[in-house]
């Protein structure tokens, strides 16, 4: 009879055990445990971007040796390329915006700018430049063009006319040139090499000294060129009929910005 109630009591602690079990495991697992369902949204989702995908700082802004380094590079003159951005280095930041169709001037270019010349790879000539010489009164240099797919140029310096002695705008031909050195008539000992005159008077030559091919307009109307730029053109067979092409408008005035 003990045995009986003994084995009814055991019996009973196994189902209250049994209970407990399944009631711990109903309302712990269930409601605290239970995984959480995660909506998707409706429509396209943006992807993820990765971290790699964005730099981590920007480029290092590149040196005023670097920029005037790589206008050099372009086949633009800059003078001494020596991280100094002097009158000759004002005269190339004018050329590579006008050749990179930008509005032409001398001031120092902005940081944006300073990017832009690191990334020019190639000049584009503007459609109304000829096969001749072009040159510019705004920039005071010239770009021999020298064929009409005008991938084929050099680009120089030259010095125009003065004020009161503007060398004229528009379309010209060569109609005479002299291959020696030549004396200006109208202004006597105005010595001039080997001249190429296209508008009446006025020539494009070379000069007792390179150097008086300065970076703004000084001469009596004509054009004035290095030596050696003359010789290379008298050598191609540039003569009688070819074309020079005058434009622009000399501003001797700058405006630099603040954060060069």
């Amino acid at each position: 009879m003990k045995r009986r109630w003994l084995t009814y009591i055991l019996l009973g602690v196994i189902s209250i055990g049994g209970l407990a079990k399944f009631g711990y495991d109903y309302f712990y697992f269930e409601v605290e445990k239970r995984p959480v369902v995660i909506q998707k949204p409706i429509g396209p989702v943006t992807p993820l971007v990765r971290e790699i995908e964005f730099p981590a700082s920007s480029p290092a802004k590149p040196t005023a040796l670097e920029v005037q380094q790589a206008i050099a590079e372009l086949g633009i003159p800059v003078g001494e390329v020596d991280g100094k951005w002097g009158q000759r280095t004002r005269q190339g930041f004018c050329i590579w915006r006008e050749l990179t169709g930008r509005s032409a001037d001398r001031n120092y270019p902005i940081e944006i700018e300073q990017y832009a010349i690191m990334n020019t790879k190639r000049l584009v000539l503007p459609t109304d430049f000829i096969v001749g010489l072009n040159i510019s009164k705004t920039c005071q240099s010239a770009v021999w063009v020298k064929n009409r797919a005008k991938t084929d140029y050099k680009v120089t310096i030259a010095s125009t006319g003065a004020q009161g002695f503007e060398t004229g705008d528009g379309y010209f031909k060569v109609n005479w040139k002299v291959d020696r050195w030549y004396e200006s008539i109208a202004y006597p000992d105005g010595w001039m090499y080997r001249p190429l005159f296209f508008n009446a008077g006025e020539a494009v030559h070379g000069s007792e000294f390179d150097q008086w091919v300065w970076w703004y307009p000084a001469s009596h109307g004509c054009v004035r060129m290095l030596g050696a730029f003359i010789d290379e053109l008298w050598a191609s067979g540039f003569a009688e009929g070819s074309k020079v092409y005058v434009y622009g408008t000399w501003n001797p005035f700058t405006e630099d910005p603040k954060d060069y």
